[in-house]
């Protein structure tokens, strides 16, 4: 935290305790953090003080802090208010990925939380597995559909992981063409989309009956492969009926066999995802949806306020008891096309945490 935010917190934490007393519901502001978008104030209330007395105020306290947002909820250090950071700082990709190198096996990197910590997700966990990332248009979907693509290929060997990239639009995975980690060029036609799944589900069905999975063959023979889907409900309506059931089946069965999917999609309801779909994403990533009711849909659970998140890079992880907060770390087409021009010298060479980096990361 920079000495000239420290007045700012110290005249809103007074601006939270004045209206609480003035409503007859005190409390203490004991802390909080500071987060690349988002501050946190941890309140401690007085033993009389009811915590809907609190959130009954959100509006009062929001329009003394002059924010347009205001979120209050129950947290494991009391009263946690939640609003935008006055002047956010952009998490960069170039940055924060030399500080989680080398990348465990089967991990990527998403950004970072409102704590400072790099988020990463282990696709090998039962908890990950496959990952749902919802939004609306300038929430950061694509932005973090690269991020994960590129964490991937930067910490895996290229006979370790393969990419196979649904990408109907085909702008996402664009710059990525040249990475020897794609196992065929990125697909755009719902025909080749269809063959291509209909391709990893023998390549399961082999892997199943071989008893191989990258987990037994450590050494690359049998190499994890990673699905990335952009658009995934323009491309279910374009693929019909056998598309949903090989994408079914991938999910159901993948993990199992080291094949993972990672997709994308506006609002996944039922219109265009299965229920048996969508029970198949363990680990959900929500940007800023329309509405409390897209905010339910997208999550799988009710009360996340992912209708009320900044936009642009703004995320929660959906997977386990509490959805955590995160900023995706952003890396721009120009410094993408740069970074990839130098990518075979960098793939997979354990690149050097600096003196002061930090070895701990928040892990799904």
């Amino acid at each position: 935290m920079s000495h000239a935010m420290r007045p700012y917190l110290e005249y809103q934490a007074d601006r939270v305790e004045a209206v609480l007393a003035a409503h007859r519901a005190p409390g203490h502001i004991t802390g909080g953090t500071v987060g690349p978008r988002l501050i946190r104030f941890f309140l401690n209330p007085a033993p009389h003080t009811r915590f809907n007395a609190v959130k009954s105020l959100a509006d009062d306290l929001a329009l003394a802090m002059q924010t347009p947002n205001l979120t209050i909820q129950r947290g494991k250090e009391g009263i946690v208010l939640e609003f935008s950071n006055p002047n956010p700082s952009l998490v960069k990709l170039t940055t924060l990925l030399p500080e989680v190198m080398p990348l465990p096996p089967a991990t990527a990197l998403l950004g970072q939380t409102d704590t400072g910590l790099p988020l990463l997700a282990r696709l090998s966990s039962p908890e990950v597995a496959h990952i749902l990332v919802s939004g609306t248009t300038g929430s950061g979907k694509s932005a973090l559909m690269r991020t994960i693509a590129l964490s991937l290929a930067v910490g895996h060997r290229a006979d370790r992981l393969r990419l196979v990239c649904l990408d109907p639009k085909g702008r996402t995975f664009a710059t990525l063409a040249t990475a020897p980690h794609m196992a065929r060029p990125s697909v755009q036609d719902a025909a080749e989309a269809l063959e291509a799944l209909r391709s990893l589900v023998r390549v399961m069905e082999v892997r199943d009956r071989r008893g191989e999975t990258p987990d037994r063959h450590p050494t690359g023979s049998v190499p994890r492969i990673v699905v990335m889907i952009d658009e995934l409900a323009d491309l279910m309506m374009q693929g019909g009926a056998a598309l949903s059931v090989a994408l079914t089946r991938l999910l159901q069965r993948g993990r199992e066999a080291g094949i993972h999917v990672i997709a994308s999609t506006q609002r996944p309801s039922a219109a265009v995802l299965s229920s048996l779909m969508r029970a198949n994403f363990p680990l959900r990533l929500v940007g800023k949806v329309v509405s409390a009711d897209d905010a339910r849909i997208a999550s799988g659970r009710a009360g996340t306020n992912a209708h009320l998140l900044n936009g642009r890079g703004d995320f929660l992880a959906i997977g386990g008891e509490e959805p955590l907060r995160f900023q995706v770390a952003y890396i721009s087409e120009e410094e993408l096309q740069q970074y990839m021009q130098e990518f075979h010298s960098l793939i997979a060479v354990p690149l050097p945490l600096p003196p002061t980096g930090r070895q701990m990361a928040a892990n799904l």
